[in-house]
């Protein structure tokens, strides 16, 4: 109470506060980023080790393993380790423990992978340690095409200068360039030519390396000048390369151009990308942690005038798949929510309370609560995402709560004839108790967001700090902003001069209905109050409608926002060239445009083969090499569509490409962010040593299911089949023959162009001061047989004539696997499904039952995990499950502190069973899934529920004081209560309708959150009016009202006057 008389005797420093709130909330709002989410900063780490040529099984023996072992063993707060092996290519992601310091974690495995370089093989370069962060994903693609360059020229250019004309934008993140190939020195052998002049590739390598030098020289200091020393130990100009000498033969020089064609080129392509089925270099743009997707996105095509003015002529740049649209458009969808929102509710509380100074009052402290609350999600680094903006939106409707209640008892107080500064303090007496508690429950029943872990408490924590800093606001306003304004607007009711207007007119229209809703209830309790078994089959009937929701509803992790994107991933026959593949991703693609319309495709990119190592750490892809891809589609004007577009797509494939392996990958950023490193719903992994045993369950349980209704896309992640020669060496022949077999390895590692890996060269081209490898190789098309590759000239360590390849070897056929998954260091077999036409929950039952039927043929020390959305889903409703019973049993213990009783905080809470099953029913009769976002909604359900049936029992127990017998004390609760609690409510559920419709982009993500609450607020409502005021009158016994020392009541002063004034009442 002290803090009322402190705002109504200093009304001037409360309108400072006022003013305060209002500009550091704007001023926080104006400095606060905009995105579809928060960010998911999980503490992982990815490695990359490259070491080009190298297939999977060796590449995973020999760096993949000591990488792992090193980190397992010299690195703190691991929760796992997992790495993928592909050609050439070692990711290593290192999972932390939450609360990790990442940035000492980065500073040990740096540490860790420097000092183990010694152990790899010859040429291994440090691994590149970057971040790996959920959030982070890409929100605009850059497209670059031309008619004058050539595929190495763009990118050249998307990797050195687009790079360093728009990396300087904050929260920004460039991959290296899609498509195209990067530049290179080519020096293309000429088979034929070798084995004329008896010329061995490593010879020509040899040659390279030897006059392709960086050497320092010094200073000739001659008289009284120091003069600079430089040496041509390097060609000036790529022509040059041709003029290196490599022996003499009878007197005659042979050099490099007499054996290979020497180029200013490209290397061998191994990645296509192509928009619109014509072949482009394609940059991505990704968003660090926690930027803006908008502000980045402006601030990119704010620089493009200045791009493609700057750009070599011929070069075009275009924007596709830009995120910030979609963004823009949920955001802008919930602002517009939000004002339709703030009306409806100014719209009850007019027509309920029937003036406008008092509608004021309560308008007043909304927006101010809110601003504090941006001030609040500033200060804790949040950012305005769907989650916080949904948080404050439901804030609305919960906000009206403290300030209607208060301002309702000012008016009651004032029509008996109170004086206005009396009528002030007796209602803040009177509603003390109540509000207090109602709002310390809402904020405790949100506690079970912050026991949450991983993706999901990234999510929605920002959601319950929304609603609780608005709720801790909205009581601190109501101890004083609204007595101060209420005390200067309103004035003391004057029965001879009552007041009149059209408004004034519909509230006592509105107030007689209530009374006639107020004399049926007082008639439904009596009734109930002497055939009990009335409520109790109401209470049964309720219950059995939320068990039957329960039991019938779907489940899912989150709602699945449609951006009106489609990502599919697609395999051809293992070990397809790249150009094979090519060909089918284009026949892929014009069947996709005959079933989807025309009008409704804006873009559809494909990136095909293995891209930049480095960018398959930044941007989650299941790519493994030149026999797969993946095909992005953006729709135009068929949001709405995306699922049916996409099965239309699945039945396609099916049908028109049965021998494709395919799977839909999470598209947008929401999905991408959610699915976190996950390539699909499901990720069900056998781990363990029995890698031969587990790849024969593993098919058994993918047969298995694809046989469950709803699982899609059932597909084995490792390809084990990929067709492969294996050099056979006759050591004995070339023991005979002088030949080692490091000689024999050399030679084909320069033919192949994988001797830069051990020994790299580069060439500095002094136009532009950058360095490009200097690759030896021999051309795709003059290597097209076994037969050339046998003929190659070997050439002996020792010196001597060289000899053919075949005089020491012999090529066998085998298959190897393509990509290698371990999981601590154990080999993992991984199936990926998808859930299409059913809830995520169903199929997981039916997955859970077929690995329950291959579980006992594993071998022990190996098991089988279910990771993905399904994992995230049923570890964040164990966790919710668990904190939703402790906020009942936390929002209970605070109840009986402040009621002083055992029984009346179970009287009170009497009303959750209810507005829970309300929740579900709602849930259930909209199709809605039960998820995390709904989950929300039934907790704020419990902390709304409980506010309201503190009003009533609070004040029912007051009038059980004052001496009244429980059920008279009941229905005089019920009957005082109704307007406010009916108020309340109705402001609510009109506030939260428009979320619950979940209309516009966006609008699907929060949309269970608002079903669950209008159905338990409708529920809880009825319940609150009717249930609990008849446990009071049964539970309760008659007894007189006890003196003011008694134990059971907490006695003060005010708290005897509100009771008094109850009684009176």
């Amino acid at each position: 109470m002290w803090i009322v008389r402190y705002a109504l005797a200093h009304r001037h420093s409360i309108g400072v506060l006022a003013i305060l709130l209002l500009l550091t909330g704007t001023l926080s709002a104006q400095r606060m980023s905009t995105d579809i989410l928060p960010a998911v900063k999980i503490p992982a780490i990815n490695l990359i080790w490259t070491y080009p040529g190298l297939n999977a099984p060796e590449m995973a023996s020999k760096i993949s393993t000591f990488g792992e072992i090193a980190i397992l063993n010299n690195v703190d707060n691991i929760r796992d380790v997992r790495s993928e092996t592909l050609t050439g290519v070692a990711i290593i992601r290192v999972t932390f423990q939450p609360g990790t310091d990442v940035t000492a974690a980065f500073a040990q495995i740096t540490s860790v992978s420097q000092t183990i370089l010694r152990r790899m093989p010859p040429g291994t370069s440090p691994p590149l340690i970057v971040p790996f962060v959920p959030s982070s994903v890409p929100v605009l693609q850059l497209v670059l095409a031309s008619d004058t360059l050539n595929a190495s020229a763009l990118f050249d250019y998307g990797r050195l200068q687009l790079r360093s004309q728009i990396q300087s934008i904050p929260g920004l993140r460039l991959t290296l360039p899609y498509g195209g190939a990067s530049r290179q020195v080519m020096i293309d052998l000429k088979p034929e030519a070798l084995q004329a002049y008896g010329v061995s590739p490593n010879e020509v390598a040899r040659a390279i390396n030897t006059q392709n030098l960086t050497l320092p020289t010094g200073v000739l200091r001659v008289e009284s000048r120091e003069i600079v020393v430089t040496t041509n130990a390097s060609p000036e100009t790529v022509a040059e390369f041709a003029d290196l000498p490599l022996r003499s033969i009878d007197g005659r020089v042979v050099r490099v151009g007499d054996v290979a064609s020497i180029r200013d080129g490209a290397a061998i392509q191994t990645n296509i990308a192509r928009l619109d089925g014509q072949n482009a270099v394609i940059v991505a743009i990704l968003k660090l942690g926690d930027a803006s997707t908008v502000d980045i996105v402006r601030q990119v095509k704010d620089r493009l005038p200045e791009l493609r003015a700057s750009a070599p002529p011929g070069i075009t740049i275009e924007p596709v798949f830009d995120q910030s649209v979609f963004v823009e458009n949920a955001v802008d969808n919930v602002l517009k929510e939000a004002i339709v929102v703030a009306a409806l509710v100014a719209f009850v509380v007019l027509v309920f309370l029937g003036s406008w100074r008092s509608s004021l009052i309560v308008l007043t402290s909304i927006p101010l609560a809110l601003l504090a609350s941006v001030a609040g999600l500033a200060l804790t680094g949040q950012t305005f995402n769907l989650m916080t903006l949904g948080g404050l939106m439901l804030a609305i409707g919960i906000l009206v709560d403290n300030a209607l209640v208060e301002i309702e008892n000012i008016n009651r107080n004032l029509e008996n004839g109170m004086r206005l500064n009396d009528a002030i303090l007796r209602s803040a007496q009177e509603v003390a108790f109540p509000e207090f508690v109602s709002t310390l429950a809402i904020c405790i029943v949100f506690s079970p967001l912050f026991l949450l872990t991983g993706t999901a408490a990234f999510i929605f924590i920002p959601l319950g700090l929304a609603v609780v800093f608005a709720m801790i606001a909205s009581y601190v306003l109501s101890r004083t902003l609204v007595p101060s304004l209420a005390f200067l607007m309103l004035k003391e009711h004057d029965p001879a001069h009552p007041e009149q207007g059209h408004l004034v007119r519909l509230s006592r229209v509105v107030g007689r209905g209530l009374g006639a809703v107020e004399r049926l209830l007082v008639a439904i309790l009596k009734l109930f109050v002497r055939y009990k078994a009335l409520p109790v089959a109401g209470l049964a009937a309720a219950l059995s409608l939320g068990a039957f929701a329960a039991v019938n509803m779907g489940r899912e992790f989150f709602p699945q926002a449609d951006a009106g994107m489609i990502r599919v991933y697609l395999r051809t026959e293992p070990g397809s060239r790249l150009e094979e593949t090519a060909a089918v991703f284009a026949d892929v693609q014009r069947a996709v445009r005959d079933i989807i319309p025309e009008a409704e495709v804006a873009f559809i990119t494909e990136n095909i083969g293995a891209p930049e190592a480095i960018n398959l750490a930044w941007v989650q892809s299941g790519v493994i090499g030149s026999f797969d891809g993946e095909m992005l589609i953006q729709l135009k004007g068929g949001r709405g569509r995306t699922a049916e577009h996409a099965e239309a797509i699945r039945r396609m494939l099916q049908a028109r490409f049965p021998k494709l392996t395919f799977y839909f990958v999470p598209a947008d950023a929401t999905a991408q962010t959610l699915a976190g490193s996950a390539q699909a719903d499901f990720e069900i992994r056998l781990i363990g040593r029995d890698a031969g045993g587990n790849a024969e369950i593993a098919r058994d349980l993918s047969e298995a299911i694809k046989q469950i209704p709803g699982a899609s896309d059932v597909v084995t992640r490792q390809v084990r089949n990929l067709p492969a020669y294996n050099l056979e060496i006759n050591r004995v022949r070339a023991l005979q023959l002088g030949v080692t077999p490091q000689d024999a390895a050399n030679a084909v590692l320069s033919t192949l162009g994988a001797s830069g890996t051990v020994s790299p060269n580069f060439w500095a081209d002094p136009a532009i001061s950058a360095s490009y490898t200097v690759q030896i190789v021999a051309p795709p098309a003059r290597l097209t047989t076994t037969d050339q590759l046998l003929n190659i000239p070997v050439q002996p360590a020792a010196g001597g004539p060289t000899l053919p390849l075949r005089s020491i070897a012999s090529l066998q056929i085998r298959q190897l696997p393509a990509n290698i998954d371990r999981y601590m260091l154990q080999p993992t077999t991984t199936i990926l499904a998808n859930a299409a036409g059913y809830d995520i929950g169903s199929v997981y039952r039916g997955v859970e039952k077929a690995i329950a039927q291959v579980t006992p043929r594993l071998k022990p020390g190996n098991r089988i995990e279910v990771a993905g959305q399904a994992q995230s889903m049923t570890q964040a409703y164990a966790e919710m499950f668990g904190g939703i019973a402790l906020a009942a049993v936390l929002v209970y213990l605070i109840m009986v502190v402040n009621f002083q009783s055992w029984l009346m905080p179970l009287i009170a809470m009497g009303t959750q069973p209810v507005a829970i099953s309300g929740a579900l029913f709602a849930l259930w009769a909209t199709g809605t899934p039960l998820s995390v976002p709904a989950l929300t909604g039934i907790i704020m359900v419990i902390g709304v529920a409980s506010a309201n049936s503190v009003l009533v029992t609070s004040f029912a127990r007051d009038r059980f004081k004052a001496g009244v017998d429980p059920v008279t004390a009941a229905i005089d609760a019920a009957e005082t209560r109704l307007r406010p609690v009916m108020m309340t409510a109705i402001a609510m559920i009109v506030g939260i309708i428009p979320l619950a419709l979940g209309l516009g982009d966006g609008g699907e993500q929060n949309a269970p959150l608002g079903r669950a609450v209008v159905g338990g607020l409708v529920f809880g409502t009825a319940a609150t009016l009717t249930f609990v005021p008849v446990l009071f009158a049964l539970l309760v016994k008659r007894r007189a009202a006890p003196p003011s020392h008694d134990r059971d009541v907490v006695a003060t002063p005010a708290v005897t006057d509100a009771q008094e004034t109850a009684g009176s009442t």
